[in-house]
């Protein structure tokens, strides 16, 4: 899909004569063609169309289980009927299982808790990663969410943004204190660490958040250089784009990055509470979002994550919500 550029940076919901047409939100205005498109929030179980049945309400009443309601999102995982959700606040892992019509909460292992759990990624078995800045480990959890093992390794600082390879065999840790990126196999042995602290090519300042495509390319929001570094599988230098600015291209703190079904590029922007489409070149293709806490608008927009079919979930840290869009395919 080819995604024109558009320089207005708060774009709004589309005026449109056709009443029908005024309740939708999407990004830019008429009279371009309609690119993104908003379709709900999540803030509980229930916004997903979970919904516990009579006995489960009654187990909760009796036993005090207290209610799923999103406290702070940060890491965001999209596999299947699955929507995974670390929320550093309640310093669990939400799974949402539309399939099951089910929410799994993690909170660690038996013998120690959650402190900060940054990210959340899923392999093609269904395990679950999740990242402890704080503790400087790797939780693993088998697809129940039973705990199976934890990744720790000394050359790991402070792990934050996780992604899993296409082929299942390497787990990739973004290190945000020593400004690396760790190549883990999946049991947790350290294969190699690219990268180092600085600001020319395959080095890094705080990086925060990565996504892997489908041939393997890394992206990588290397949040205090105010860019997105591409690498190859190897690790080898692609291209980097993006630098310190107010204008729209530009980033104050790149966080979240994920790719679509095209490979255009998705990143927010904590600062600039936005989220900004770039191709493969890095040239900037569309915005959408701004500050405020309706419908489409962000307060510290952290993470993305992009399903197969090309919808867009993003973790809305401060208005205690992921917000859901679609990318909308437009005739050439």
């Amino acid at each position: 899909m080819k995604i024109f550029l558009y320089l207005s940076f708060f774009l709004i919901v589309t005026n449109t004569l056709n009443a029908k047409e005024s309740k939708r939100l999407v990004w830019p205005q008429k009279p371009d063609s309609a690119r993104i498109e908003y379709l709900s929030s999540i803030k509980k179980a229930d916004d997903l169309g979970i919904k516990k049945g009579f006995f489960a309400r009654f187990s909760d009443f009796v036993f005090g289980k207290d209610s799923v309601l999103l406290a702070a999102p940060f890491g965001i995982e999209v596999a299947g009927d699955r929507v995974y959700v670390s929320d550093v606040s309640a310093k669990r892992v939400y799974v949402f299982d539309k399939e099951n019509n089910d929410v799994l909460w993690l909170e660690g292992s038996k013998k120690e808790r959650f402190l900060y759990p940054v990210d959340v990624v899923s392999d093609n078995k269904g395990n679950i990663y999740v990242s402890d800045s704080v503790r400087s480990k790797i939780y693993v959890f088998e697809k129940d969410g039973d705990f199976k093992y934890i990744i720790e390794n000394k050359n790991i600082q402070r792990p934050v943004g996780l992604a899993i390879s296409p082929d299942n065999t390497k787990l990739y840790v973004v290190d945000a204190l020593a400004s690396k990126i760790h190549v883990m196999s999946l049991d947790g042995k350290l294969i190699s660490s690219i990268g180092r602290k600085g600001d020319g090519e395959v080095e890094f300042n705080r990086p925060t958040y990565i996504d892997v495509g489908r041939d393997g390319k890394l992206y990588i929001a290397d949040s205090m250089n105010h860019r997105v570094q591409i690498l190859d599988k190897d690790g080898k230098y692609i291209r980097s784009f993006g630098h310190l600015g107010q204008q729209v291209g530009s980033f104050a703190n790149p966080r979240g990055i994920a790719i679509d079904s095209d490979n255009n590029i998705y990143v927010s922007d904590t600062l600039y509470n936005a989220v900004q489409i770039f191709n493969q070149e890095g040239e900037l293709l569309m915005v959408f979002g701004n500050y405020g806490n309706r419908e489409g608008e962000f307060a510290l927009p952290v993470n993305i994550a992009i399903s197969k079919e090309n919808k867009i979930y993003i973790s809305d840290t401060n208005n205690r919500r992921v917000q859901m869009f679609k990318r909308l395919d437009v005739p050439n």
